[in-house]
């Protein structure tokens, strides 16, 4: 009996650990909504429409994060996060089998560690009304959720507090020392926490910093000071010139996040997340190396939860009616295309994790002016990684066109101020032939140092000639890496084999 019962309590030790180990992997899709509403598809990479809950989970996505606002419209936002619209999300997810995270701001805005806007309702109470309006807000949410059935695995009180939240109630106060800054914070933030506890009693608590090298300097005062808390969440934006960094003051080093969240997790007994993530939508292939460089680092950590990627379904196009009202650029930290797929970014949430070997496009297509028609396809220069080469038959003077890369994602164009050199930016130029004289150029693009240059061959023929006027049905078509296509899409280009012929046409 006795060796039964111990099987027993092995067996369900063995089960608790190995829920409690299971990485999670998240994305934050907070603008879906309004970006549906604003006639935005979601297709996965066969280009089939997908309803972008059930796609993230095609993806490879366990959990959903969600933001709460608190009067985002009478913030002049509109209706995108308040109450009902993250109910609406909360149960999609659900639906979908996702677990979902609860982010309050306590602003009816984007809350940061430079902004922490009081909600325009609370912002004439005193702090102790202040803690009450903090208290009833969380609960009204929650208990929302809850009567839809909807249970949150976590809820942040506050999203990246590393200066405290809802100034100028709960700033932290720099001016005092120790435990006495917290005062204020720790009074609010406790508030939302025992405010969740009476809800869902089993849902984690994280306290979310800005920055993966914060909770060091952090914790040790808000814990002292009586702040509660289940879990850290941190943020972590790799850059493209720090991701891979050994510098101790790499602040943006995968490696040193990963220093930085085993040392939380050892210093303070909980478990860390890594709450927002991105990387620059314009280098999806770095993107991926990156994602899966970050994965394989923070699952290698016996106590960190997981990641969860902030806003993968935007595409650096589209705009949300906030960025819009304060005259900001897209944001550029997303991974999918601008038709609406994801980008290989996103690979590690898969479980992929061993990166493709270069960090570069397979090949580039040169579009005409108005990006319906290739006119040519530039491939890789054998044993130069990110340089790009071959010929455009320019059939018209001035001859103007643009360089997108092999996902259909990154439009390469001119610099305003320089002609010789590419950019990516939302104010580039088409790239154009500088001359009257018609025929076939070489055409070199340099992804490493973003140039490029065009050069007249006097001798060469075209390269690409007029679509195949003929009946087709007896062609054999092949894509560019001489997979056979048997329904070739309209603006493609083609290797056509037809007879004893072989050419390079566009269908």
């Amino acid at each position: 009996m006795k060796r039964i019962l111990w099987i027993v309590y092995m067996l369900c030790i063995m089960a608790f650990n190995a829920k409690a180990q299971s990485f999670v992997r998240g994305a934050d899709i907070s603008w879906c909504t309004e970006m549906e509403s604003n006639g935005v598809h979601f297709y996965n990479a066969k280009g089939e429409q997908r309803d972008i809950f059930a796609l993230m989970k095609e993806l490879g996505m366990t959990a959903i994060r969600l933001r709460v606002w608190v009067d985002p419209d009478g913030y002049g936002y509109g209706p995108w996060c308040d109450k009902a619209d993250v109910l609406a999300k909360a149960k999609r997810a659900k639906n979908e089998g996702l677990d979902v995270m609860i982010d309050f701001h306590y602003s009816d805005t984007f809350a940061d560690p430079a902004n922490q806007n009081v909600p325009n309702a609370w912002k004439d109470m005193t702090t102790d009304e202040v803690k009450q309006a903090l208290a009833n807000h969380t609960t009204e949410v929650l208990q929302a959720l809850k009567e839809e059935g909807v249970t949150p695995k976590w809820v942040q009180v506050g999203n990246e507090t590393n200066s405290g939240m809802v100034f100028p109630f709960g700033k932290i106060d720099w001016a005092k020392t120790g435990t006495a800054r917290f005062t204020d914070y720790v009074g609010l933030s406790n508030a939302g926490y025992d405010a969740v506890k009476s809800i869902f009693p089993d849902s984690y608590v994280i306290i979310h910093l800005g920055g993966a090298d914060k909770a060091q300097w952090f914790f040790p005062d808000f814990k002292a000071a009586g702040g509660k808390f289940d879990m850290i969440g941190l943020s972590h934006y790799p850059t493209a010139s720090e991701w891979n960094s050994t510098s101790s003051d790499a602040t943006y080093s995968n490696i040193n996040a990963a220093k930085y969240v085993q040392q939380a997790i050892s210093q303070f007994g909980v478990p860390v997340m890594i709450c927002e993530t991105g990387f620059d939508v314009s280098k999806p292939n770095l993107g991926q190396k990156v994602m899966i460089d970050l994965f394989n680092r923070m699952k290698a950590i016996s106590q960190c939860a997981g990641i969860f990627y902030w806003e993968p379904e935007t595409n650096g196009v589209w705009k949300p009616a906030y960025y819009e009202k304060s005259d900001w650029n897209a944001y550029g930290m997303g991974a999918f295309t601008a038709d609406g797929r994801p980008t290989k970014a996103l690979d590690a949430f898969g479980g992929k994790t061993v990166a493709d070997e270069s960090q570069y496009p397979a090949y580039l297509n040169v579009y005409d002016k108005s990006g319906q028609n290739i006119l040519a396809v530039l491939h890789p220069v054998e044993g130069k990684d990110g340089i790009y080469a071959g010929q455009l038959n320019a059939t018209e003077s001035w001859l103007n066109f643009k360089v997108v890369d092999s996902e259909n994602n990154i439009w390469y164009g001119s610099d305003p101020s320089d002609k010789t050199k590419l950019s990516s930016a939302s104010d580039q130029w088409n790239l154009w032939i500088d001359g009257s004289k018609t025929g076939v150029y070489d055409i070199t693009v340099d992804l490493v140092n973003m140039n490029w240059t065009h050069v007249y061959n006097e001798t060469a023929t075209a390269g690409i000639v007029a679509p195949l006027s003929e009946s087709t049905s007896h062609a054999q078509w092949f894509d560019l890496s001489g997979r056979e296509i048997t329904a070739p899409v309209k603006g493609q280009l083609y290797i056509v084999k037809q007879g004893t012929t072989v050419e390079k046409r566009i269908e």
